[in-house]
């Protein structure tokens, strides 16, 4: 893991991959692997695939929200099954879900969009400033339990 993350770097680079190609859970979870250097593989966009729209179009979680689950889990997650350690990455994912709630009112995909017209520049536009403070969050966890500093 990295000492320091620059965070206009990571706003840059994961607007890039959302707006080239990437889907939100896609962009999110190689932004925050590539800027942490958090060991996830090159497959970690593969894992990430079938997470946007809500879990494959299901309604349920923002993709954006279940990529950086699943980058806390990375870093505070446990490899031992019975291990008391989930607890704390569980109220790390928390605050991050509540951290998205608090700014835009639900971490639900569908919640979310709700009032956009799936393909258009400004649905895209939301989704995209999503995607940011989803990461900015993910930043402020990062720094505050590890000690990466962010230079915001």
């Amino acid at each position: 893991m990295v000492k320091e993350v620059n965070f206009e770097d990571v706003k840059r680079d994961v607007i890039h991959a959302f707006t080239n190609g990437c889907m939100c859970s896609e962009s999110v979870i190689t932004i925050a692997n590539k800027h942490w250097d958090l060991g996830m593989g090159d497959d970690i966009m593969a894992i990430a695939t079938g997470f946007p729209f809500g879990f494959g179009d299901g309604g349920n979680v923002c993709g954006a929200v279940a990529a950086a689950t699943m980058s806390l889990g990375k870093v505070f997650g446990r490899v031992i099954p019975g291990d008391p350690s989930y607890e704390k990455c569980t109220s790390l994912v928390r605050e991050l879900n509540d951290d998205v709630i608090a700014k835009f009112g639900s971490a639900l995909c569908p919640d979310l969009l709700e009032g956009y017209e799936f393909a258009t520049p400004v649905r895209k536009e939301h989704c995209t400033e999503i995607v940011v403070a989803v990461l900015e969050s993910f930043a402020r966890i990062m720094e505050r339990e590890c000690g990466v500093h962010v230079c915001w």
